[in-house]
């Protein structure tokens, strides 16, 4: 539900000038933002895509432990179990 909002918020951008700024990055004739503050926004957002992606992986694997951890204990039961 919240995706139908961003097409509103694109577009208050350009309704709105006055309210907001215009786009500075995403134009058709290039980007309108200095040089100096595009490049260590560029790195930024990279920068946390990676960390966003590095912590999701760890979060998987640390899941796939846990669940291995949970089927050896099964596992051990089991066996003292019969034993």
């Amino acid at each position: 539900v919240g995706f139908i909002n961003i097409p509103i918020i694109k577009f208050s951008v350009d309704w709105w000038n006055t309210l907001h700024q215009g786009e500075s990055i995403f134009r058709l004739d290039g980007p309108t933002i200095a040089p100096s503050m595009l490049w260590p926004l560029a790195v930024m957002a990279i920068g946390f895509t990676v960390l966003f992606f590095a912590l999701h992986f760890a979060a998987i694997r640390a899941e796939i432990l846990r669940r291995r951890v949970i089927a050896m204990r099964r596992l051990a039961a089991r066996h003292a179990d019969r034993g």
